[in-house]
């Protein structure tokens, strides 16, 4: 065949992919998954990434939108650790505010205890409310939400369905399920949050609890102190009511016991004492008195009124005694120097004879005197001791008074501590009471919130952005590892082992084009969509090593767009100088003819198969020099071409007469005859619809054709989408478009 240079085989072109096996696999030791073949297969299924995070977006939408709007508000309040109170205090009963971690945990759980949650139900009147009651006794449904927020929400207050002493219950529940008290770090600073439905409510029912709380202590000590004041009082007056009657028994007591003042046994004892001493004393003087009397009789029986000593002496002896010793003296000098008879002598000697007898008389009265006071002595010792007797059993009388004494002077003192002390207790609460001061201050009050916290719009749409993203590149790698169509000539290669020859884009992706393919091959000679049928034409050249004249364009279904394939490529092969004719072999819908809109009454394939002799009916296409053999009037039912080996007789005459004849086959699942067809031709041009017509549809088809039709067998891609392919990825030219898109003119 006569082909211009651009057609000229030059020899099988440079294999990529080699068979082994009877399969085609790369030998560039590319992987065979890798990060291009995962994104490749994203942008083949971007559709069901889209679909699938749409899906996943709208569903997270949905379930936001179903969902409670909760809203959150806090408050902030300080405990105050100093002493609250103005008055002052006794040294140990300063009270002063929490200063260790469980005094703290405890405010924590004052601030949630029941009685805190029933003191703010009662400030706030909640237990009034229509939309709080429905809330407490039936939470709210995904229903309820959904039509809240399409503004249909209809909830009924149940409140009339439960008693009074119920509804507190629950509200009281529903309260402390709902705040959160936390400590803030290592400070006294406690932080109080509520989570409602109701953002005006929320804010309402925190600044409830701030205020309770701040206010509670003081409130409390106040009642506490005013309560305590009234106890005091009616104590106190008790109390002095017993110590009076008890101080009025104990002095009536002395009075009854002459126990005048509590010095009365002290004095007796020392009375008892004095006695004591005197008669020591007297004793003492008793047994002298005796003694010398004693002495002095003695004395007297012995030697006279001379030998009596001093005990019986008296100043008169002692003088008369002196007056002796100077006669005595005188008389001793006389006698020396007279004689006995001398007068002065003799006077001298009566003279002591005298005083001897003066003395005697006066040491008897002496002695008289001691015996008057030895018996005087011993009188007074026998009355002492009388006496000292007499106050010992006083003493013991008094002393057994004293005990009863001791006793009730004891209750009475008992009663009057117990009542001082009261007293003073009393004292200090008069004076302390309205100088409380609180315990806690708020320090930050809680605004009525703007968004909600729960559900969060944003983090949930994203999740379900993510969720749909995963999901849908599952999906949509799932769908690609099974899905069984054909997007590149790697494709094709891999799962059918045969050939690709090229991709024929859709016409209307690719600039520039027309309104319809055949046009836009007669418009467009250099563009895109023809340089991909010139690409065809020379990898069937290299396939049949350039004999290939007969060219059968065969389809394994309808639909796959192999007319208009056979008379762009007619055109094109025409346009090149080309000798062409095409032949519409479908006798069932003769898409080809019909294409060209040839009459009913003009020859046709019929009268071809017919004529041995004369010439082949062949009509020129006004656009260009290719030749059709149309179908211009329906063959009779169950008449087949190739009957009787016509159909191959006319294929050797056209073989003759044009440089390329092209077949447009029927389906070959459908249609048996198409084999018998494509066994006439040369090559055989498999149309497969891109990522359309399945793997399995095309080895079914393949299996049917004869062994000599499948050694010459390509596959052709038919209305391949550029502007997909090019982001779907692989290794022909259809998949680098993009880059070389401004090239053609």
């Amino acid at each position: 065949m006569n082909l211009p240079a651009l057609y000229e085989p030059q020899g099988r072109p440079p294999q990529l992919l080699a068979r082994d096996t009877g399969t085609y696999r790369e030998e560039d030791g590319e992987d065979a998954i890798s990060v291009r073949f995962l994104f490749a297969m994203l942008m083949r299924r971007r559709e069901v990434v889209v679909l699938t995070l749409a899906l996943c977006v709208m569903l997270a939408l949905i379930f936001t939108s179903a969902q409670s709007r909760i809203y959150s508000a806090s408050a902030d309040v300080v405990m105050i650790t100093g002493d609250t109170q103005i008055a002052p205090e006794d040294e140990g009963e300063a009270r002063e505010g929490p200063t260790r971690a469980e005094d703290v945990e405890t405010q924590i759980q004052l601030i949630r205890s029941r009685d805190m949650a029933g003191q703010v139900l009662e400030a706030t009147g909640l237990e009034e409310d229509a939309s709080f009651r429905a809330d407490v006794l039936e939470p709210r449904s995904m229903l309820d939400n959904l039509l809240g927020t399409v503004g249909l929400s209809d909830r009924q207050d149940a409140s009339q369905e439960i008693d009074a002493a119920s509804l507190r219950e629950r509200a009281v529940t529903y309260l402390i399920k709902r705040i959160h008290v936390i400590r803030v770090g290592n400070s006294f600073n406690l932080r109080i949050e509520f989570s409602d439905v109701d953002a005006a409510r929320t804010a309402q029912i925190v600044n409830t609890y701030a205020r309770l709380y701040t206010l509670d202590d003081l409130q409390e000590r106040a009642r506490g102190s005013a309560e305590a004041a009234e106890t005091l009082r009616e104590k106190v007056a008790e109390l002095s009511e017993t110590a009076n009657a008890a101080f009025a028994k104990v002095q009536a007591y002395r009075v009854a016991n002459g126990l005048i003042s509590s010095s009365a046994t002290g004095l007796t004892e020392q009375e008892i004492s004095t006695y004591n001493q005197q008669v020591a004393s007297a004793r003492a003087e008793a047994a002298r008195d005796a003694a010398a009397l004693q002495s002095a009789r003695s004395q007297m029986a012995a030697g006279g009124a001379g030998n009596v000593g001093s005990a019986a002496s008296s100043p008169v002896v002692a003088s008369l005694r002196a007056q002796r010793a100077q006669l005595v003296t005188r008389e001793r000098d006389l006698s020396q120097r007279y004689f006995d008879e001398n007068p002065e002598l003799v006077t001298v000697r009566r003279q002591i004879s005298d005083l001897d007898t003066q003395i005697a008389a006066e040491v008897n009265r002496s002695l008289q005197a001691l015996s008057t006071q030895a018996r005087a002595s011993a009188q007074r010792l026998s009355s002492l001791l009388a006496s000292r007797n007499g106050t010992r059993a006083q003493l013991g009388a008094d002393n057994t008074a004293l005990v009863e004494l001791a006793g009730l002077e004891k209750e009475a003192d008992a009663a009057q501590s117990l009542y001082r002390s009261y007293l003073e207790q009393l004292n200090k609460v008069v004076a302390g009471s309205g100088t409380e001061r609180p315990a806690a201050r708020l320090i930050s009050a809680a605004n009525v919130p703007g968004l909600p916290v729960s559900p969060n719009l944003a983090l949930n749409l994203a999740l379900g952005a993510v969720a749909g993203i995963f999901a849908g590149a599952l999906l949509a790698i799932v769908s690609e590892i099974s899905y069984r169509g054909f997007t590149t000539m790697e494709d094709v290669e891999k799962r059918l082992s045969v050939p690709g020859l090229g991709a024929i884009p859709a016409f209307a992706t690719v600039q520039p084009h027309s309104g319809s393919p055949l046009d836009t091959v007669r418009d467009f000679p250099d563009g895109a969509f023809s340089e991909a049928l010139r690409n065809v034409i020379v990898s069937v050249r290299y396939l049949t090593g350039g004999s290939g004249r007969v060219i059968a364009l065969a389809s394994s279904v309808p639909g796959e767009g192999k007319s208009t394939l056979s008379a762009c490529l007619g055109r094109s092969l025409a346009a090149a100088g080309e000798k062409v004719v095409v032949v519409d072999c479908d006798v069932i819908r003769m898409q080809l003819s019909r294409m060209f809109a040839f009459d009913n009454g003009q020859p046709g394939l019929m009268e071809a198969l017919a004529a041995e002799d004369s010439p082949i009916p062949c009509y020129e296409e006004p656009e260009s020099e290719m030749r059709i053999v149309p179908i211009t009037r329906a063959f009779a039912k169950g008449e087949r071409l190739t009957e009787r080996g016509r159909f191959a007789r006319m294929v050797a005459r056209l073989r003759e007469d044009y440089d390329v004849v092209l077949l447009d086959c029927p389906p070959i699942l459908p249609i048996a005859e198409t084999r018998d067809i494509i066994a006439c031709a040369d090559a055989t041009l498999l149309v497969v619809g891109w990522r359309k017509t399945t793997d399995r549809v095309v080895r079914a088809a393949m299996r049917l054709l004869p062994a000599r039709a499948r050694k010459n067998l390509g596959v052709v891609l038919n209305k391949v989408d550029m502007e997909k392919q090019v982001r779907f990825g692989g290794d022909d030219a259809a998949s680098f478009y993009t880059q070389y898109a401004g090239y053609y003119r």
